[in-house]
């Protein structure tokens, strides 16, 4: 089937599908807020009979939160792949409500983007790869048994999910496991994803005096819990940000040369990004490459401080403690067990002694992931993008974690391909996301050339 069929295909249908895709954007599927389960299982049990309509068998399966989204086709060619898709239904809170410019589960089209809570992350992107199968069963151009999982707590660490997993290995054993819940460098340089890095979280609480105690009476005779915190967590690195937590880098795996290289290929918009954050790109270690720190090296960051008085004017107090919210980003090679607890024991070991640190939340997101540009499936995959790329496809090791991706590839033996059109002005997770019809049309087109054609 010639390319130029399916782009006519999604022209034709175009005022459905961006009917539909209004449809499944308008349901608020927030899987941080318990209020909003029921809006969670509305959406997967949307998703379940719009898959049915398109000729898959899907239904919906539990977990101890929210449901899953399972479906199947199969296509007619004997000994065809399988390939099973990942992505989630879930989406991040919309607040702050006041910066929205158009109600956020109101999908509105201004200037070619779509603009609405998960308009990219992960809907728009799941609702492209749908599109792309419908178009290919009615063309009749469908290489692949596909199987499909589309989860509902991506955005809150798809712990539940991950327990659930085990009992359906064998629905999902599959030859490449596709993921289009990333990003490429640009419109004009389709990306490949190589790598992910893995997560894990610490909150912690040093308490101080048993009450909130007035500053001049005790200020000199006792310690300050918030400025405690503040040097127990700049004992995290040293003054050229590097980790110093003993053990923490002691896994942490070399990038061949080769994968240097293709970094350092990638056209990364530095320059573009650092104006538009308005900050230097001076974070992480000194004297490595933008992409190297952000690709190849872990992080602990402090994402969030409290402490004593914070409203209008003054208050003359010592707190009666402090609270701080740390994550990691975990590079391929670490043990994400081994790092909590080579964090854990520095923040105690750090803590002043006369002051309580207690910690009072803990968890793993999941291991880095790496992959090889000599994989097959990636060498493939490379070659169905050089088509649709107008530079060339850029290989990229992303910061962000997917948390289920490795496990997910362990289990069901799929080779991973992680490609996605996200772009940084999508603003996902933030007020006004939105994603282009251009963007729709690049993940719909790389969808329908990778299923209609097997590897040689």
């Amino acid at each position: 089937m010639e390319q130029s069929h399916f782009e006519a295909w999604l022209d034709t249908h175009q005022d459905r599908w961006m009917q539909e895709w209004k449809e499944f954007l308008a349901i608020p599927s927030i899987s941080a807020d318990p209020a909003y389960l029921g809006e969670c299982v509305r959406c997967a049990t949307w998703l379940v009979e719009h898959l049915q309509k398109i000729g898959f068998s899907a239904e919906t399966r539990d977990t101890a939160t929210k449901p899953v989204v399972f479906a199947s086709y199969d296509c007619k060619e004997e000994g065809a792949p399988t390939v099973l898709y990942y992505g989630h239904y879930d989406v991040q809170p919309p607040d702050p409500l006041e910066d929205w410019e158009s109600p956020p589960f109101e999908a509105t089209l201004r200037d070619g983007r779509l603009y609405a809570r998960g308009a990219q992350d992960n809907k728009g992107q799941t609702f492209y790869f749908l599109k792309a199968l419908e178009a290919l069963i009615e063309q009749g151009a469908l290489r692949y048994n596909v199987r499909l999982l589309i989860e509902g707590e991506e955005e809150t660490s798809s712990r539940a999910f991950a327990e659930a997993l085990p009992q359906w290995k064998d629905d999902l054993q599959a030859d490449v496991l596709m993921v289009c819940d990333t990003s490429s460098l640009s419109l004009a340089s389709p990306t490949i994803t190589m790598g992910l890095r893995g997560s894990l979280f610490v909150g912690i609480r040093l308490e101080g005096p048993s009450y909130d105690v007035h500053s001049g009476s005790f200020g000199g005779l006792i310690r300050n819990p918030a400025i405690e915190m503040a040097r127990l967590l700049a004992t995290l690195h040293d003054a050229k940000g590097r980790i110093v937590v003993d053990g923490f880098l002691d896994d942490v795996a070399i990038p061949s040369d080769e994968d240097k290289e293709l970094a350092r290929q990638a056209p990364y918009a530095w320059d573009d990004m650092s104006v538009r954050l308005g900050v230097a790109l001076d974070g992480g270690e000194y004297g490595l490459p933008p992409a190297h720190r952000v690709g190849f090296r872990p992080t602990i960051e402090v994402n969030g401080m409290q402490s004593g008085y914070n409203g209008v004017g003054v208050k003359t107090i010592i707190p009666a403690y402090a609270t701080a919210k740390i994550t990691s980003r975990l590079a391929a090679g670490q043990d994400p067990e081994r790092a909590l607890r080579s964090l854990l024991a520095h923040l105690h070991k750090h803590a002043p002694s006369s002051m309580r640190l207690n910690v009072e939340a803990q968890g793993i997101g999941g291991r880095a992931l790496q992959l090889s540009a000599h994989e097959p499936w990636i060498q493939h995959t490379r070659k169905i993008l050089a088509p649709l790329a107008k530079q060339d496809v850029a290989f990229a090791w992303e910061g962000g974690s997917i948390p289920i991706v490795g496990a997910l590839a362990e289990l069901s033996n799929g080779k991973p391909v992680l490609v996605g059109f996200g772009l940084e002005e999508d603003r996902i997770h933030s007020p006004n996301e939105s994603f282009s019809l251009e963007q729709f049309r690049l993940g719909f087109l790389y969808a329908t050339r990778f299923l209609s054609q097997v590897p040689s």
